[in-house]
């Protein structure tokens, strides 16, 4: 891969990512191998974590190329990809997306890698202590189109909240503290990747459940053919 269309910062981190994923490989794999299925789990969602960074820093994402996409179909791909990890942080995961939705304007592998990214933070984030949390993947209607996302009932977002934590993102240890004792980073990413498709996440409810979601346009040219 080459770097040359990278600002030095990004060309920096960059590197360091591609030299982290060796051995984060090489832990994937050996605990594959031993049977020590949460090592190998944790090693791959880290894995997961740099490569969507990476494709969030790429130049092409300036201009990206958009087709009809099934965003169903997505979160159903989202929530295999999730369950080992869900299963670790003994979180039940669901999906809400009953209903035929017509396909919307989107990149495919942005939009995997940000609701998985997504997912994995909001597992990550959640509180075991009296109960097991549920992550729902969902999505609804709306007038504007439709609002596909993450939601939980621990989730407390607010606009100001969210707005407050992306101008706060790579300058304090917690900028999500709503929402994850973390990072976050993985929540930065998804943003990152769906801004790209002119889709960045926003706050939102699914009945009384509250989240991150995306309002995804509708594909016009295949409109017709399943109102």
């Amino acid at each position: 891969m080459t770097i040359s269309g990278f600002e030095p910062k990004q060309r920096l981190l960059l590197v360091l990512a591609e030299q982290l994923k060796m051995p984060l490989l090489q832990i994937a794999r050996s605990a594959e191998l031993e049977q020590f299925g949460e090592v190998a789990t944790t090693a791959d969602v880290a894995l997961k974590l740099i490569d969507s960074y990476i494709l969030s820093i790429m130049p092409h994402q300036t201009e990206l190329a958009l087709e009809p996409v099934s965003a169903a179909a997505v979160l159903q791909d989202v929530a295999h990809e999730l369950s080992k990890f869900a299963n670790q942080y003994d979180c039940k995961l669901k999906l809400d997306i009953s209903g035929k939705y017509q396909p919307v304007m989107a990149n495919r592998q942005n939009l995997m890698s940000a609701y998985t990214m997504l997912g994995y933070s909001f597992i990550e984030a959640q509180s075991v202590d009296d109960q097991t949390p549920t992550i729902v993947l969902a999505a609804h209607k709306s007038g504007q189109g439709l609002v596909a996302g993450v939601f939980s009932e621990q989730a407390d977002l607010s606009g100001d909240m969210y707005r407050r934590a992306k101008a706060l993102y790579g300058t304090t240890r917690q900028p999500l503290t709503s929402l994850s004792s973390v990072a976050g980073a993985g929540v930065f990413i998804a943003d990152s990747l769906m801004q790209a498709m002119a889709t960045p996440l926003h706050p939102s409810h699914h009945h009384k459940l509250s989240g991150l979601a995306a309002t995804l346009l509708p594909s016009q040219q295949l409109q017709f053919y399943v109102s």
